[in-house]
């Protein structure tokens, strides 16, 4: 038995496609590859050995013959799966979205509900997981305005949230440029009225820059808001730790304090 290759691959859905590509036109065999995606930290598992280790360089040529043949061969809803849990935070999801790819153009669009199986019912749990931090931003994301009119917002996702929460607010807001920022991952998603919505990666931004204000407009009205309609008699801090986590409240207005925290 030869040496298992590892196809190390960029980690983002492109990077990932690229390495399924690779290793299952490789003719290696499908037990004796294995892929492995970048950790977001810019690091790798420990090297094993008896691996030889392949380099992924992201061709979007391969990225998108994979995507097209997942949508022909298997299904849109499958599509959307391997997306999301490429999406993840979770640390092997490269070769779990190869492994169910296998699955996946053998049995066809009845993959989605073949949960018994320990792969797919893995990236069912990355969906749900990241389909849930989803949910939450889409409550939680708090704007700022600036002074050249531009909103902006920090988010602290664990997942690689970004592009599937900004379709929300610029279909909410067609008429206005705003910034979400992801402090985890130092990228951004950029709006401007009457054009798409763009994500760039800014090195060496700080989250300061985009963080929401409580002196703003914005930031009063939620302060008012969120202490009118707060009854101290009832209060339950179990239920709201449950509802809002603690790890949302440090980006959302109504928690940051009138003045920093240095002068308090």
């Amino acid at each position: 038995m030869g040496n298992t290759r590892v196809f190390v691959c960029e980690n983002s859905i492109d990077g990932i496609f690229t390495a399924v590509y690779d290793a299952w036109s490789s003719g290696y065999g499908h037990n004796n590859v294995r892929i492995e995606e970048q950790c977001e930290k810019n690091s790798y598992s420990n090297m094993a050995l008896f691996s030889d280790y392949i380099m992924v360089k992201t061709d979007f040529d391969k990225a998108v013959k994979v995507s097209r043949s997942v949508r022909a061969k298997i299904s849109e809803e499958a599509y959307e799966m391997v997306c999301k849990a490429a999406l993840s935070d979770c640390q092997g999801k490269g070769d779990l979205i190869y492994r169910f790819l296998i699955l996946g153009f053998r049995m066809g669009a009845g993959i989605v509900n073949h949960l018994s199986n320990e792969v797919v019912n893995k990236v069912f749990k990355l969906n749900r997981n990241v389909n849930g931090e989803v949910h939450h931003f889409l409550g939680f994301i708090r704007f700022s305005e600036h002074e050249n009119h531009v909103l902006t917002a920090v988010i602290h996702p664990r997942n690689n949230v970004l592009t599937l929460v900004t379709p929300h607010f610029a279909d909410r807001l067609p008429n206005e440029r705003f910034v979400i920022f992801d402090g985890n991952r130092n990228i951004c998603s950029l709006h401007v009225p009457g054009k798409p919505w763009v994500i760039a990666e800014i090195p060496e931004a700080d989250a300061d820059d985009y963080r929401c204000r409580a002196d703003d407009e914005y930031g009063k009205l939620w302060k008012t808001f969120f202490n009118s309609i707060a009854i101290k008699e009832r209060t339950n801090l179990k239920l709201q730790r449950n509802n809002l986590p603690l790890r949302f409240r440090k980006d959302m207005t109504e928690f940051i304090p009138d003045k920093p925290i240095s002068e308090l």
